[in-house]
């Protein structure tokens, strides 16, 4: 049985088509370039599209932390004679952060890396006599780095710190404060007509008690009134740079005796040195960008990489090439506009075949000579300039890689930049310096758009994403209006995954800002658009996706079954992410309160048990998501429980959760057999059915024997309880000792109690 989420029986209608996946045994239409979307074009279901968004996206990995965990990048250093590995925590470092509780290695990392500037003392100092403060300055400049590390020094000594949603309108902020805790909220949604006040400033100080710390970071253009705001300026880059540098190789140091304080400065100096890093640090790179900056001397460190690499690192260095190339009309001089083309489409396609990159790029070169040359008779020369000159124009490499197809990953030549930093670049160069460029490149995703390849209208979706970060207003009168209220799923999707794009690349206040007010419109389309929006966001709205998703659930009109559908899906890509605990929380409210909003929460829980967490450091590599939550964390467990008890004691929803409990008990099931297995090879030692019982327990089966006894709170949730489980034993008197040792966990008289 495969561990995977289990489709269910029937797809579920998309409003446009059933929402189903694809048959991966038949190819698409990979030569129909420009074909018109069918009526019958379904959408992915919310989990594929995520899916698909990270594996035919690959730059936009960073984000993935948003929805399924941290991100990491490991590097070597040198340590004397010895080279080790170290991690670089969060590099790169999402955009969009999940609300909730930090975790904790997150607020270490960032203690031991922090760089201050020189108002940093004063603002600490402020926030320890006022309680509240409002730190004001530009996106990139480390202010939200900064507030975390002021609430780690000023606040109560609970080394936690919790991220209250944006999305929260300023007068319920003091709603979601706990008195005596630090919080943190970055760039709440605020608007002239309800800007964030001093009272509601005055609310959250009363709520937060005598110990208790908030920092509102807000930007340039956040709507307040009344409210004093301190402005913050980025540290400086060479500051930040020799923090990350120094805990590195520290780290790599401690493997072999003490760490040598002054020989890891002296290190750091003589990298911080170097012509090439003096001349890029001194162009002033954002903080973002010079924690990467750290990483890739790190490699220089090692010997991976030499001083053209450190050379054409980061945003700078890529502006200036894209200059370069877009800058020159003059063929002799620079890129022809057949290159030029080819250069956009390698910006959109980045990471693909050089095959697919080449020939879209001849459309996109139509199109722009309709502009340049209207005159001129169509079509362009067979053979051009080779693949080689191509991508040494480009500074691209062609590598050897995996690609995602019908037929599942296949490997391929693939082209990519040298330069990460290049293919947004490019784009958001093209598009705000050359206005005469837009037209022909609307029309070109025009086209893109309607092909037939997942992979080729998924990134064109993304790059109208970088597009509308460029330029929301236009992008939104352009496609985004067009695409999120369209009545095709697909067209919808394309919307979501734009607008996710977008608010990755900074626009991510106009995109909650977007999505609440069609969350408040009767237009069906595109409230399903916003739901299918909130699903890619994950924990980084998860307060706010869940008040939109209860409204349109509970007002308005009457969901039809893709709106359901969408909504349902949505719950269930929330309950996989970080801030699984806070939804959990909501659906127990919703399920009790019974009508629409006690249907959703059913169906959302039940999905979301369905689905499957991969965890690398336990004996059984997959769980249940929902049970593995509620094996590490108390309030999870209590929420857990509660909807199993709720679910299996309605007759409605009884039957559906029985079946998703019997896949728990499987899971469960297959994972003791495989450690039963492991360790018999490892032990190879003759077979003991007593010694099986006792060590051959998966932690799986563990975690679930812990909370099967907290499900029964009468004599009929114990008889209703074992009799499923009984029901498991396979027929012929055959003992499953699995589901023998879950009936003795259900029955134990010393199991924990059954109060919440």
């Amino acid at each position: 049985m495969n561990t995977d989420v289990e489709a269910p029986s029937e797809p579920e209608d998309s409003g446009g088509g059933r929402e189903a996946k694809s048959d991966p045994g038949r190819p698409t239409d990979a030569g129909n370039v420009g074909a018109a979307p069918r009526d019958d074009d379904p959408a992915p279901e919310a989990w594929e599209a995520i899916e698909q968004l990270f594996a035919l996206a690959p730059h936009l990995r960073p984000g993935r932390a948003n929805v399924m965990g941290d991100t990491r990048v490991s590097g070597d250093v040198v340590a004397g004679d010895k080279r080790v590995d170290v991690h670089l925590h969060n590099i790169p470092l999402p955009r969009l952060h999940t609300v909730g509780p930090l975790p904790t290695s997150e607020l270490d990392f960032l203690t031991q890396t922090f760089a201050p500037n020189r108002r940093y003392d004063e603002l600490c100092s402020l926030l320890t006599s006022q309680r509240v403060l409002v730190l004001r300055g530009r996106p990139d400049t480390g202010r939200r780095t900064a507030a975390l590390r002021m609430l780690m020094q000023a606040g109560p000594k609970t080394d936690e710190v919790i991220a209250l949603d944006p999305g929260t309108e300023p007068a319920e902020l003091a709603d979601h404060v706990q008195p005596g805790q630090a919080h943190v909220v970055v760039d709440p949604l605020t608007s002239q007509d309800n800007p964030l006040r001093d009272i509601h400033l005055n609310a959250i100080r009363s709520r937060l008690g005598d110990h208790g710390l908030l920092v509102v970071v807000a930007a340039r253009g956040t709507a307040m009134e009344d409210v004093t705001a301190h402005d913050w300026e980025a540290p400086s880059a060479v500051d930040i740079t020799r923090a990350h540098l120094l805990l590195a190789i520290q780290r790599s140091a401690e493997h072999f005796g003490p760490f040598d304080t002054a020989a890891a400065a002296d290190k750091v100096c003589r990298l911080l040195e170097l012509d090439s890093v003096v001349r890029y640090l001194s162009v002033g790179p954002s903080p973002r960008e010079a924690v990467g900056f750290a990483g890739l001397l790190l490699e220089y460190a090692a010997g991976r990489c030499g001083d053209e690499e450190l050379s054409s690192y980061g945003r700078t260095a890529a502006e200036e090439i894209t200059s370069r190339w877009f800058g020159v009309a003059n063929q002799s001089a620079g890129a022809t506009l057949r290159d030029k083309a080819f250069l956009i489409a390698l910006a959109v396609f980045d990471g693909l075949p050089y095959p697919l990159v080449a020939e879209l790029g001849d459309l996109l070169y139509v199109q722009l000579r309709t502009v340049e040359e209207p005159d001129r008779a169509a079509g362009y020369p067979v053979f051009s300039s080779s693949p080689a000159d191509r991508l040494t124009l480009a500074r691209a490499q062609e590598l050897d890689d995996e690609t995602y197809t019908a037929w599942g990953r296949l490997p391929e030549r693939v082209v990519a930049f040298q330069n990460d930093s290049l293919w947004n670049t490019v784009l958001r160069h093209v598009w705000t310096s050359h206005p005469a460029v837009r037209k022909p490149l609307l029309a070109w995703l025009d086209t893109l758009v309607t092909d037939r390849r997942v992979s080729v209208r998924l990134r064109a979706a993304v790059a109208a994403g970088v597009l509308a970060a460029a330029d929301f207003g236009y992008a939104f009168d352009n496609f985004l209006d067009q695409w999120g209220s369209s009545p095709q799923p697909m067209q919808r999707q394309l919307a979501a995954w734009s607008l996710y794009t977008a608010a990755e690349h900074g626009m991510d206040t106009a995109v909650r800002q977007l999505l609440s007010n069609w969350s408040r419109q009767h237009d069906l389309a595109r409230r399903w658009t916003v739901a299918r929006s909130y699903a890619l966001l994950g924990g980084a709205t998860a307060t706010s996706a869940l008040r939109d998703i209860g409204r349109m659930a509970a007002t308005g009109p009457e969901p039809d079954s893709a709106l359901q559908s969408a909504l349902k899906q949505a719950l269930e890509a929330l309950l996989q992410g970080p801030a699984a605990v806070i939804v959990l929380e909501q659906l127990v409210q919703w399920h009790a309160s019974r009508g629409s909003l006690g249907e959703l929460a059913a169906a959302g829980f039940l999905r979301g048990a369905r689905r499957r967490h991969s965890v690398v450091d336990t004996e059984a590599a997959t769980w249940p998501k929902l049970l593995w939550l509620s094996d590490h964390d108390a309030h999870a467990r209590q929420y857990v429980v509660m909807m199993w008890r709720g679910l299996l004691g309605n007759r409605s929803h009884r039957e559906a959760a029985r079946d998703e409990l019997v896949r728990w008990v499987q899971v469960a099931d297959r994972a003791s057999a495989k450690v039963a297995q492991h360790r018999a090879f490892a032990d190879a030692a003759p077979f003991d059915e007593a010694a099986e019982d006792h060590d051959t327990r998966s932690d799986v089966e563990w975690a679930l024997g812990k909370l099967l006894p907290l499900l029964v709170e009468t004599q009929n949730d114990w008889e209703r309880l074992d009799h499923l489980l009984r029901r498991l034993d396979p027929p012929g008197g055959v003992r499953n000792s699995t589901v023998a040792r879950l009936r003795a966990a259900l029955s134990d008289p010393t199991a924990p109690s059954r109060r919440l």
